[in-house]
C-alpha cells in the first residue's frame, strides 16, 4: 500500500495526506524548481508587442490555483473557505480529488453527514477513476463516520415549511425521513413565510435513533386572492399596482384597500380586514369572502409590486368610516327679535368619498313673543330639542371640501319650563365649509331649519311654522 493510501485509510490521518500526498486527493503538482533551469543563460528573445488583454487562465490552471488554495487554506485551520476553494474546483474539474478534500474539510468542523456525502458522490460519479485501495479507503472511512451518527425525525406544521439545521436549509423531502446528524448540540429551526419561525436546540447522540423535533409554526400573516374576471382590469392593494386579472400573495394582518380598476371600465374597492392564518378572496361584486388555505401546496409567497405587464397607477380610494362632530352656534327665527343659541352633534357613517349617513341632535332656544287668552301678549323662552337624520353630501377633496347635510326629523318644543305638547316634524339644511387634518375636522355653516305643526304649548298660541337661519361651527374626527 502506498504512503499517500496509507495516511487516507485513517481518517484521523487525512490531514497529513492532504499537505504532503501526491496528487491524486490533493494538492496540484507544484511548478519546477528554478534550479531545474539550464547553467547556461539563453539570449533574449526579441521584443514584442505588448498583449492588449492578459491572457484569460485554462480551466487546469483555475483548478490547480483553487485545489493550492484550499490545500493552503486548510492548513491554516480556515475550513469554510477550504470549502469554498474545493467546490470552485469541482465546479472547473469534477474529479474525486476535491470531494475527498472537501470530506476532510467537513470532517474537521464535525459535519460528518456531509463529509459522508462528499465521499459517497465521488465513489458514485467518479469510482472508475479512483484506484481500488481509494476506493476502500473511502467507504472505510464513510463507515466510521456513520457510526458515530445519530438520527431525528422532524414534524412540522405546515407541511411546507423548510427545515434548517444549524442554519443550513434542508432539500424540501428531508423531513420524509430521519435526517443524520453528528453528535452533539444542533439547533433545528423550521421557516414558512407567512408564519413565525421555531427553533430548538438538540442533543444528539450516536445512541438516538427515533428522536422527534415537532414544529407548530404560529401564522403571522394571511392570505388575500383577488379575481377580477377580467385579464385586462388592475388590481391594487393598499395603492399599489399588482397584477392584472388575478393576484394571489400574503399580506400583513390588519385592514387593506383592494381595488380593481381599468381605464374607462368600471372600479371597485373595498376595504379587507386580514387576519393572521385565514384565507379569503375578493372579486368585483363581492369583498372578503373565506375560503380554506391550501393543505397540499405551499402558500404563496409575498408578492411584489413588479409585473409583467406595466400597470395604470390606481385611482384615487373612497374615502370611508364613522366621524363625529360636536356643533354650536347662532340663529335668528323669522318673525321674532334677537337671536338664540343651539348646540348639538352629529354621528355617522362616510360609506363613499362623496356621501355619508348621520344622526343628529340637538337643542337651542330663543326668546319669542306669544298670545295668551290670559295674559295677552309676551315674551318666553322656546325650547327645542330635536333629534333625526340624514345624508351628508361632500366634495372629494382631503383636506378641504364643501359639505352639505339635509337632515330631518321630529322636534320637541316647550316654553319657559312648561310640558311640551309632543313632537313635531322639521327640516334642517346645512352648507359649509371643511377642513380635514389627518383625521381632525374643523368646519363652518350656515343653518336652515324649518319647524312645522305644534300651534299651541302651555296654553299660548305660537306662529308655527318657524323658519330659523344661523352660523355654526363644526369640530370633530374622522376615521376614514
Amino acid at each position: 500500500m502506498s504512503k499517500r493510501l496509507r495516511f487516507i485509510a485513517s481518517t484521523s490521518c487525512w490531514v497529513f495526506a492532504l499537505g504532503q500526498s501526491a496528487p491524486a486527493f490533493a494538492q496540484p503538482t507544484p511548478s519546477p524548481s528554478p534550479s531545474a533551469s539550464a547553467s547556461a543563460t539563453p539570449p533574449a528573445p526579441p521584443p514584442t508587442a505588448p498583449s492588449s488583454a492578459p491572457a484569460e487562465p485554462s480551466s487546469a490552471d483555475q483548478y490547480k490555483q483553487h485545489m493550492s488554495n484550499g490545500v493552503k487554506l486548510f492548513n491554516d485551520g480556515n475550513f469554510d473557505a477550504a470549502i469554498a476553494e474545493f467546490e470552485a474546483a469541482y465546479a472547473e474539474r469534477p474529479r474525486a480529488s476535491p470531494l475527498v478534500n472537501l470530506a476532510l474539510c467537513h470532517k474537521s468542523l464535525f459535519q460528518y453527514p456531509k463529509a459522508i456525502a462528499a465521499l459517497e458522490r465521488a465513489l458514485e460519479h467518479h469510482r472508475d477513476t479512483m484506484e481500488a485501495e481509494d476506493r476502500a479507503a473511502a467507504e472505510h472511512a464513510i463507515a466510521e463516520m456513520r457510526a458515530l451518527l445519530g438520527y431525528i425525525s422532524v414534524e412540522v406544521t405546515p407541511p411546507h415549511a423548510v427545515l434548517y439545521i444549524d442554519d443550513d436549509a434542508l432539500p424540501p423531502n428531508a423531513k420524509d425521513k430521519p435526517i443524520p446528524l453528528g453528535p452533539g448540540k444542533h439547533r433545528i429551526g423550521a421557516r414558512a413565510e407567512g408564519y413565525e419561525s421555531a427553533e430548538e436546540l438538540v442533543t444528539i447522540t450516536s445512541a438516538d435513533r427515533d428522536k422527534v423535533v415537532k414544529f407548530a409554526l404560529v401564522p403571522n400573516m394571511g392570505w388575500v386572492v383577488v379575481k377580477t374576471g377580467d385579464p385586462e382590469m388592475a388590481i391594487a392593494l393598499d395603492q399599489q399596482p399588482m397584477a392584472l386579472g388575478e393576484w394571489a400573495g400574503l399580506v400583513e394582518p390588519g385592514t387593506h384597500l383592494v381595488q380593481m380598476y381599468k381605464q374607462g371600465g368600471a372600479e371597485y374597492a373595498f376595504q379587507v380586514l386580514v387576519v393572521a392564518g385565514k384565507a379569503q378572496e375578493v372579486r368585483p361584486d363581492v369583498g372578503g369572502v373565506p375560503i380554506a388555505l391550501p393543505k397540499t401546496t405551499p402558500a404563496p409567497t409575498k408578492t411584489k409590486k413588479a409585473t409583467p405587464k406595466k400597470i395604470a397607477k390606481p385611482p384615487a380610494p373612497p374615502q370611508r368610516g364613522f366621524y363625529g362632530l360636536g356643533t354650536g352656534g347662532a340663529f335668528v327665527m323669522f318673525g321674532e327679535d334677537g337671536a338664540g343659541g343651539i348646540v348639538g352633534g352629529r354621528l355617522g357613517y362616510r360609506t363613499s368619498t362623496r356621501v355619508g349617513f348621520e344622526f343628529m341632535f340637538d337643542y337651542l332656544n330663543n326668546r319669542i313673543e306669544t298670545t295668551s287668552l290670559a295674559t295677552g301678549r309676551n315674551r318666553a323662552v322656546l325650547n327645542i330639542a330635536r333629534v333625526g337624520g340624514g345624508v351628508r353630501l361632500m366634495s372629494p377633496g382631503r383636506t378641504t371640501r364643501f359639505v352639505a347635510s339635509i337632515d330631518a326629523g321630529f322636534a320637541y318644543k316647550w316654553l319657559n319650563a312648561g310640558d311640551s305638547p309632543g313632537a313635531v316634524p322639521f327640516g334642517n339644511l346645512d352648507l359649509g365649509l371643511e377642513f380635514d387634518w389627518g383625521g381632525v375636522l374643523l368646519g363652518v355653516a350656515a343653518q336652515q331649519s324649518v319647524f312645522l305643526g305644534g300651534d299651541e304649548t302651555g296654553g299660548a298660541e305660537l306662529q308655527d311654522p318657524r323658519v330659523t337661519l344661523g352660523l355654526g361651527v363644526r369640530v370633530g374626527y374622522a376615521g376614514w
